[in-house]
């Protein structure tokens, strides 16, 4: 056994719900069952399984083995007797009925169509034999399709053999695999004359409710009482069977017939067979069916009931056990009293459930699983925490330094090594102890109620990791510190606050940090906040406001900055930073900026169609100048909402994070070609330096409010933001100056040659409502207030 296999197989005592963890519950069972019944319904409209249905019938027919009544007789002619030329095998027949008259016979059913023979004297003694059996005798009438395929006609024995006899109506026309399940009672329909059918008249069922009828296929057919024509006609002759009183069929053999009707238990069987099983279908009154709809209805029913219960996982399963055994027991059922039971589709509707619920089992595997080292995920402790609610006890997390740097340099197998070496260690005093592991976390539920004596637990841990891990021929050096949290105080939040903790925990300074109570739900919130950011921008939640960008030697508004803010419901106002670093995290920065240039866009179209033409500066981050995509994204928002190219500004933020000036140069310029202009953020701060002006092809300079915000009380600050502004003023370049809070700063702006500001002393960021009622003030300008 390898390490992997040993390690996954060894959960702890109670915790080995986490090694089989319950799917998604009844809901999702509900929702599979749903599907399935959807699917097996589908395939029950289109007649999709027939063949497969028609192979359950055979085999319930080979399951009946009901005794035949006895009272009828098939008598089988070696040759065909209705061919006019056959002179020889009519005389045969003649003096076949001339003996069952002898025999005194109950009636008789020639299931053939007489014609004209080619002799009248053979014809004429045929017809007389015929005359001597009266009413005993029924000529069956064949019922054919014409050869267009559209409609049935029927083709009658010639009068001369016919007039005075009672005639019945025979077909033998099968499905496309070879074999007749229904029978009508009476054949009226399509035809110029109405018949009661062979097998009806022969069951002597003269009143009747339906059209058709299933036929019972169930009878041993060893036990069909059968007869050779030529063997009937010799006279004197004594015969194992007593035909005194019985219904005898005169029809075809199966190697003179060209029958394309197959009997279930028979290689070849005369054609006539179908109408005698047909007949003892009436006769034993075994006509019952039970169709795939109802029994597709009454095991959706019985599913729902079960997954509705919501039994545990041991009875639920015997329950299923018990629905699928039921199905076949049915048909057996069905077999021994006579009803034919289509449960094929309800087996599909079960093999689909099944499919799915497999599926959905694998994928949680897969998820709960790490498939690397075969430890549960840290996603199962907190199941399990969330299962058993502990009210004591702790929950350990373990950060593991530098396993990065692990992952980068072991292979898969090395690693795994690595990952059960480190467990080996953590399980020193308790060989038993179930770890769960995600990412450089590995994590255990201890039993321990005081803190302090866990804590001397884990130093001791510490230790014990000081010595490296051999893992082949390389030895590992391990880092490695410990969160933890309080199940009695953290409670069901006790695994992502030990993470949190872990997170924030150092080697060197802090090795060890207990999850702090009162700080739990902002840790946990912050946690999902990544979940929530789509949520949001759908909800409305995350918008933009507009911060007036004004010409103060003009006293006029010339732009806006679209800012993007999200309001939460529960927690109010988030700080941009905050979720803006969360998005980048969560690879949905594109996203976000997409939104964002979307709303702003929308806003500055609405400005303008109400006559204030003002530019719409929107923050693009840096990181996504690595590629054309965010050359796409500008370029489908500004066909999606008609807005004029010219009047966009994008502001670079975090130019620190270009990872290619080369690269960002080209895509800048392809989105210039698109008519809008490009700002550099924040200049004078971290990497937005004159290097990155230089290369670059900025339009706009922004002086970050550092400067701006001290060039009142700094003469220094003075000094550098006056020199930009003549750089920019010598360049050509727009300089708009962030962060003007009081009329002191906008009057040295003034005095610096600074034409462009931003900022509270001339007006806090606005709603778009709020935006187009907003009217700049000559005083505001002047004074600031």
């Amino acid at each position: 056994m390898d390490e992997k296999t040993a390690l996954a197989s060894t959960p702890g005592a109670g915790q080995r719900l986490a090694f089989r963890p319950r799917s998604t519950g009844t809901l999702k069972r509900l929702q599979h069952l749903l599907w399935a019944g959807a699917v097996a319904f589908a395939m029950l409209a289109v007649f999709l399984l027939e063949p497969v249905t028609q192979l359950s019938w055979l085999i319930q027919s080979r399951l009946g083995g009901h005794q035949p009544s006895g009272d009828i007789v098939f008598v089988g002619t070696s040759s065909k007797v209705e061919e006019p030329s056959q002179v020889g095998e009519r005389r045969e027949l003649t003096k076949a009925l001339q003996e069952l008259d002898a025999q005194g016979v109950g009636k008789v059913y020639v299931d053939f169509v007489l014609a004209e023979g080619a002799s009248e004297q053979v014809d004429a003694d045929l017809a007389e034999a015929l005359a001597q059996l009266g009413p005993r005798v029924v000529l069956v009438d064949q019922i054919e399709v014409t050869s267009d395929g559209l409609k049935r006609k029927l083709v009658k024995s010639n009068d001369r053999f016919s007039t005075e006899h009672p005639r019945v109506a025979s077909t033998h026309s099968a499905n496309y695999l070879g074999y007749m399940w229904q029978d009508f009672f009476a054949y009226d329909e399509d035809l110029s004359e109405g018949r009661k059918s062979l097998a009806a008249s022969i069951a002597g069922v003269d009143t009747f409710d339906a059209k058709t009828f299933q036929i019972d296929y169930g009878f041993d057919p060893s036990l069909i009482s059968t007869l050779e024509l030529g063997e009937v006609a010799k006279t004197g002759t004594e015969q194992d069977i007593d035909l005194s009183g019985k219904t005898v069929l005169i029809g075809p053999a199966a190697e003179a017939g060209a029958s394309n009707v197959k009997v279930p238990g028979l290689v070849d069987a005369p054609p006539s067979f179908v109408s005698i099983y047909a007949a003892e279908t009436l006769k034993s009154g075994r006509i019952g069916f039970v169709g795939g709809l109802t029994v597709l209805a009454f095991l959706c029913a019985a599913m729902a009931l079960i997954i509705l219960a919501n039994p545990v996982k041991g009875v639920r399963r015997a329950l299923y056990l018990g629905v699928v055994i039921a199905l076949p027991g049915l048909m057996v059922f069905g077999a021994k009293t006579g009803v034919r039971v289509e449960i094929t589709y309800a087996l599909a509707l079960l093999l689909v459930y099944a499919a799915l619920r497999s599926r959905a089992r694998w994928r949680l595997r897969v998820a709960s699983i790490d498939s690397e080292t075969g430890l549960p995920k840290l996603r199962i402790l907190e199941q399990i925490i969330a299962k058993t609610q502990p009210q004591s006890g702790h929950i350990v997390v373990a950060r593991l330094h530098g396993f990065e740097h692990v992952i980068k340099t072991l292979g898969s197998t090395e690693r795994a090594r690595y990952v059960h070496r480190l467990v080996d260690r953590l399980r020193a005093a308790d060989s038993e102890l179930t770890i769960y592991i995600e990412g450089h976390y590995l994590a255990w539920q201890s039993d321990e109620a005081e803190t302090e004596r866990l804590v001397d637990h884990l130093e001791g841990l510490r230790a014990i990791f000081a010595a490296p891990i051999q893992v082949g021929e390389e030895s590992v050096d391990v880092g490695i510190t410990f969160g933890l949290a309080d199940l009695g105080a953290v409670g069901l939040n006790a695994v992502p606050a030990a993470a949190a903790a872990a997170e924030e925990t150092s080697e060197a300074h802090r090795p060890i940090k207990i999850a702090e109570v009162g700080s739990r739900h902002d840790e946990l919130w912050d946690i999902s906040l990544r979940a929530r950011i789509d949520d949001a921008m759908q909800a409305g939640e995350i918008f933009c406001v507009y911060q007036p960008k004004i010409d103060t030697v003009a006293g006029t508004l010339t732009g806006v900055e679209a800012l993007v803010r999200w309001h939460d419901p529960e927690r109010g106002f988030i700080p941009p930073m905050k979720f803006i670093a969360q998005c980048e995290k969560a690879g949905r920065m594109e996203h976000l900026t997409r939104y964002v240039l979307q709303t702003a866009c929308n806003a500055g179209r609405l400005l303008h169609f109400r006559g204030t033409a003002i530019s719409m500066s929107v923050n693009i981050s840096a990181t996504l100048l690595g590629d054309m995509r965010i050359v796409g994204i500008v370029r489908n928002t500004l066909q999606a909402t008609g807005f004029d190219a010219r009047y966009l500004i994008l502001e670079i933020t975090e130019t620190s994070r270009i990872g290619d000036l080369e690269t960002a140069a080209a895509i800048l310029t392809e989105l210039k070609a698109l008519g809008l202009r490009i700002s550099i953020d924040d200049f004078g701060v971290g990497s937005a330096n004159f290097e990155t002006l230089f290369e670059l092809p900025f339009d706009e300079l922004k002086i970050d409010r550092l400067f701006v915000d001290s060039i009142s009380r700094s003469a220094k600050a003075r000094a550098i933001t006056s020199s930009m502004v003549a750089m920019g003023n010598a360049a050509r370049i727009t300089v708009v100056a962030e962060g003007a809070e009081d009329a002191k700063t906008l009057q040295i702006l003034n005095e610096i040659g600074c034409r462009y500001v931003q900022g509270y002393a001339l007006a806090r960021p606005l709603s778009l409502t709020n935006l187009l009622e907003y009217k700049v003030s000559s005083k505001e300008v002047a004074s600031g207030t």
